[in-house]
């Protein structure tokens, strides 16, 4: 079954760039056969134009028939002919008096024959190629988008394309993300329709980010019933089952998904049990373990080695032979020469080559692996019933509903979707959480949310609710929302509200795939389109290093929505090497991207990183780094130093008039003292505090230390008091 999509764009380019888009999406996706993709544009009032891709039309199907029936016609048809013509004609011109000219008439006609066997076949292929494509072209007829385009505004355009019901929710998601406004076209009324020099009834302005689109004619704009996620974007679906058998039946309905929806439900998933003992059990779909990489890589880089090292050898065994001219060797032996050498060093080569392809393919499987943490699988373990099972799959979002229902189908039961992994292992996380307030005062006032924003990346919030006045919280590079656990008891004690947030890239957040989706500024707006949702408007903000950066980004788009900022070991610019390369390099961080972009994004992670064991770590630790990769995902987690790499927030911090602290540790290496002594330099009357003994870890390592500077920083300063706050929006505004 097929359906239409019409999309309506203020300009050709955003149109043209859309149907590029929905393209590369097809093939990342492998949603299958996208028949035809239209561009209608109209440049002016008499002028209409369109371009169609993937049209098949009757002079298209002509004139590949007429080269497809001209190369068979040479091929195979021009020389049966001609030998049936040589036969036929052999008798009567064997009686001709001369050989010579029997020879050339003979030749003549089977050229003859032979040429118009081939002008025949040709225009026969042209014929009923012309005649295929009429009847089994999918592409949209040229009438209808003449007569779609008769009712866009000078200037404007509509993107037409016919797709398959499977495929229609990752479509429209995609377009409507490009900026462009879906529509009902009301076809059957163009007779009655306005004209199109009706300037009320030819006008409409460009959808972007939610904004509505006002249109009178044909078209009716349509009202989705959610906000657009980005197609590239991963759930996690979880399905109760009532035994391993159940689940392993359920995760072949799943598997059998793939059929009709292709890409969209390819993805890992894990069977995660317990027996009657209560030893857990888990079995997964794609875990591409150390030992089997290194197995896979010790036997390529074994036959490698082999081919290599015997190369080698027999060289040096030609090589010896060749200049040992004082001996005389017999050939035989000089035979068995050549062929030991080319055995001990094939022998040596293998066993050299495969010890260093074991070792290559045992990390790059650690890289590459979309298996689920085993660590992670174990602990939700513990929370299923003995005998039962939960299957935990990974698929594209928009696969989510397909999977839903045929799960349901398999007799399984639904926990989430989509997910936040944290509600898979609720008995075992959160116990701190739990102990500082009432469970009564827990359901009424702690929320967990995930947040579509503008640009249909899902943003994880953690959200405790104690008054009126709220601290934003943002972690680190490759941290999480759970960074801040250890400072809720005092900052809800003192009756303040905490958002916690989960940026881009990180914790349950969705993992961009485009590098550009890693620049600083598409975090700020994440944090800002989430403060909108949740009608956040009284509070500050606290930044740790990463996090740091991205509250001086929002500061620059909204310069006067927060009250306050506290900076946490965090830098005005990008580190000296990363920021030369981005301004005098721009092409080298281009470039690398690209090749990011190539890495898998697939979640390993499902619960949050354990900050506690990495408590008293020094500022670069390997086992923590290591960590944060595998729980961001190796391409987010470079992805996100890109970023960095591109980073100036000077301007930004020239501008803010809020009152602002400046924290760093002493004996932070990674963002240094004079790191933070540049920004207070920037910043007009900000405050300068080192904390003795502290490194770049501090939120981890001295909780207690930021916890009272933040409750210092708002009893100083006063920023939630109403007198201040209507001082300073009196001298902003003057």
């Amino acid at each position: 079954m097929h359906d239409e999509l019409i999309c309506l764009f203020d300009r050709p380019g955003a149109a043209y760039d859309a149907r590029r888009e929905l393209r590369a999406l097809q093939k990342e996706l492998r949603l299958g056969r996208i028949s035809s993709i239209a561009v209608v544009t109209r440049p002016a009032l008499d002028s209409i134009q369109f371009e169609q891709d993937g049209n098949l039309g009757a002079g298209d199907g002509m004139r590949f028939g007429l080269v497809v029936g001209a190369l068979l016609g040479a091929v195979l048809l021009a020389p049966f002919v001609g030998i049936l013509v040589a036969g036929g004609a052999r008798e009567g011109l064997a009686t001709a008096p001369s050989v010579d000219n029997w020879v050339m008439a003979l030749a003549l006609a089977v050229a003859f024959a032979s040429g118009l066997t081939a002008l025949l076949s040709a225009l026969g292929g042209a014929l009923l190629g012309g005649l295929a494509a009429a009847l089994i072209n999918f592409g949209i007829r040229s009438r209808k988008l003449y007569a779609l385009g008769e009712n866009l505004a000078v200037g404007q355009a509509a993107l037409v394309t016919r797709v398959r019901t499977a495929q229609r929710p990752p479509l429209a998601d995609r377009l409507a993300l490009s900026g462009g406004t879906l529509v009902r076209w009301r076809e059957a009324e163009q007779p009655g329709a306005p004209s199109a020099d009706d300037p009320t009834a030819a006008s409409f302005a460009a959808y972007a980010y939610g904004a509505g689109v006002e249109h009178v004619g044909a078209f009716t704009p349509i009202t989705p019933e959610a906000p657009p996620v980005d197609p590239r974007q991963r759930d996690l679906v979880v399905a109760e089952c009532a035994d391993v058998a159940h689940a392993r039946r359920a995760a072949r309905h799943l598997h059998r998904l793939r059929r009709s929806l292709g890409g969209l439900a390819a993805g890992n998933y894990a069977v995660v049990t317990r027996d009657k003992q209560g030893r857990a059990r888990i079995r997964q779909a794609e875990n591409v373990t150390a030992g089997r990489g290194a197995l896979f890589g010790g036997l390529v880089g074994a036959g490698a080695g082999l081919l290599i090292g015997g190369f080698f050898g027999l060289l040096l065994a030609a090589l010896a032979i060749t200049l040992d001219q004082g001996v005389a060797v017999a050939q035989a032996d000089a035979g068995g020469f050549i062929i030991a050498m080319t055995l001990v060093f094939g022998a040596i080569g293998a066993l050299i080559v495969g010890l260093l392809g074991a070792l290559l393919g045992a990390g790059v499987a650690q890289v590459v692996n979309l298996a689920y943490r085993d660590a992670d699988l174990r602990q939700i373990a513990e929370t299923v019933l003995p005998g039962k099972a939960l299957l935990i799959a990974s698929l594209y979002h928009h696969a989510g509903p397909a999977a839903v229902q045929a799960l349901r189908a398999a007799g399984a039961t639904i926990r989430h979707m989509p997910l936040p992994a944290d509600q898979v292992a609720a008995a075992v996380l959160d116990e701190q959480r739990s102990a500082v307030v009432s469970a009564d005062d827990l359901a009424a006032h702690d929320t967990r949310h995930i947040i579509t924003t503008r640009s249909g990346v899902r943003i994880f919030v953690d959200w405790h609710r104690r008054g009126p006045h709220t601290i934003v919280l943002l972690h680190g590079a490759g941290g999480d929302h759970d960074a801040w656990r250890a400072q809720y008891p005092a900052l809800h004690g003192a009756g303040f509200s905490t958002l916690a947030l989960d940026l881009r890239g990180h914790g349950y957040s969705d993992r961009p795939r485009g590098a550009d989706d890693y620049r600083l500024e598409r975090f700020a707006e994440d944090v800002s389109d989430v403060l909108e949702v949740l009608q956040i408007r009284d509070f500050i903000m606290v930044g740790h290093c990463f996090g740091g950066m991205v509250t001086t980004m929002f500061h620059q788009a909204h310069p006067q929505l927060s009250r306050g900022y506290l900076l946490l070991d965090t830098a005005a610019r990008a580190p000296a090497a990363p920021g030369w390369v981005a301004t005098r390099a721009p092409w080298a961080i281009g470039l690398l991207g690209r090749l990011l972009e190539l890495l898998p994004a697939d979640r390993r992670a499902l619960l949050p990183n354990n900050m506690d064991a990495f408590k008293g770590t020094g500022d670069i630790q390997l086992n923590r780094l290591m960590a944060d990769a595998s729980h961001t995902t190796l391409r987010a987690w470079l992805m996100v130093y890109r970023g960095i790499a591109q980073y100036d927030g000077v301007a930004s911090l020239r501008s803010m008039t809020q009152p602002v602290w400046v924290i760093v540790g002493q004996e932070d290496t990674v963002f240094t003292v004079e790191d933070s002594k540049a920004i207070q330099r920037h910043v007009p009357g900000s405050r300068l505090i080192t904390v003795p003994g502290a490194n770049h870890i501090i939120v981890v390592n001295n909780p207690e230390v930021v916890e009272q500077l933040i409750l210092d920083f708002i009893r100083d300063t006063g920023v939630f008091d109403e007198r201040v706050a209507e001082a300073t929006a009196t001298r902003d505004g003057g």
